[in-house]
């Protein structure tokens, strides 16, 4: 066997879907049948050592023992929010910590719902500076493997005892910017014999890449939500500087020309900021630019921070920005902001005040 020091030698197995685990047990000289039962060891089970693949042969596990090892994230802190929801944060090997937020839905009557969805991140850091997030002003400072991308929900669901139900591929960086190690861990999430979740259960956001975006619908047949939070070129290239290299007119002809399955639509996430974008003339204008696109739209009311003088819209105009589109048919909801208390809400992630309770 070699030496953990030569661990970087050795080939990270969760960065594999199931065809490259086929075609690595192919390259150490074993049947590529035996693929199978090692992926669902790794996903299924969530084995941390191929000794504990009591079903593998001796000899196999020893091969890859000398070949590849099975990748974890560190669990630096996690916190919890009054409202239920959590935030974890993962140390990575160069030093740096990302954030994945464990969000439960409440029912009408206030309750908690079955639903359980998970904000995964793709990126350390983000490219794409959005003036509303946080996150950018770290900057770009690394991209997630496939296997540190979906460790997140094969992690989280190891410390809750309710099964997650939904992914939101949300959390810090742009997941187009990151793509193929975001489809590779897309296939582990989506896969039968992995993680198991829905296609119609996990959602990618994304700022408009959209050359990728065009990509991801041929790819995969996961739900797309586009982050649009204007409703003129001008008035997008101010807090969105993709804007400059792919415009707003683009992006929303390649949203109108997606072959989307049946019945599925993009949503379209717009952070409402006060003064800004929150008039009623928006929503008039967006009305009018989403025609010709199976979409919905999903209002976020801005939520402020001290290293930003952006402002919450009042809940008056939060109401009637949505009630101009649902009157005239178009879907919208608000989102719900949760997990403020502990810097996990919407744009906070990555450089939020540090949370005070935390395990």
């Amino acid at each position: 066997m070699r030496s953990p020091s030569s661990k970087d030698q050795l080939v990270d197995i969760k960065s594999l879907d199931l065809s490259g685990v086929e075609r690595f047990l192919v390259s150490i000289g074993e049947p590529k049948e035996r693929g199978l039962r090692v992926y669902k060891q790794l996903w299924q089970k969530g084995v941390r050592t191929f000794d504990e693949m009591n079903t593998i042969a001796k000899t196999t596990r020893k091969k890859l023992n000398e070949t590849a090892y099975i990748s974890f994230l560190e669990v630096q802190s996690i916190f919890d929010s009054s409202d239920g929801t959590k935030k974890f944060l993962w140390k990575l090997p160069s030093g740096g910590v990302v954030e994945s937020v464990l969000i439960p839905d409440e029912n009408r009557d206030g309750g908690l719902s079955d639903r359980l969805t998970l904000c995964v991140s793709s990126q350390w850091g983000c490219a794409m500076k959005c003036s509303f997030c946080l996150t950018g002003d770290l900057g770009l400072r690394g991209q997630l493997s496939a296997a540190q991308i979906a460790n997140q929900p094969l992690q989280v669901s190891q410390h809750i005892d309710k099964r997650i139900t939904n992914i939101v591929m949300m959390g810090m960086g742009e997941p187009l910017h990151n793509y193929q190690n975001l489809i590779l861990s897309l296939r582990n999430m989506l896969h039968n014999d992995a993680l198991n979740f829905s296609h119609r259960k996990v959602t990618v956001s994304t700022v408009g890449l959209v050359p990728a975006i065009k990509k991801l619908a041929q790819d995969l047949p996961v739900n797309i939500a586009i982050s649009l939070n204007a409703t003129t070129e001008e008035q997008r290239r101010q807090v969105m500087p993709i804007t400059s290299k792919y415009s707003m007119a683009e992006l929303l002809d390649t949203c109108r020309n997606l072959p989307l399955p049946a019945g599925k639509r993009i949503t379209f996430e717009y952070v409402m900021m006060a003064g800004f974008n929150d008039s009623l003339e928006d929503a008039q204008r967006i009305f009018a630019l989403l025609q010709g696109i199976p979409s919905k739209v999903n209002l976020i009311p801005y939520n402020e921070n001290p290293n930003r003088t952006i402002k919450r819209p009042t809940q008056e105009d939060v109401k009637q920005f949505q009630h101009y589109l649902v009157s005239r048919g178009l879907h919208c909801s608000v989102r719900t902001t949760r997990g403020i208390d502990i810097s996990a809400a919407c744009g906070q992630l990555g450089k939020g005040k540090t949370p005070s309770v935390s395990r």
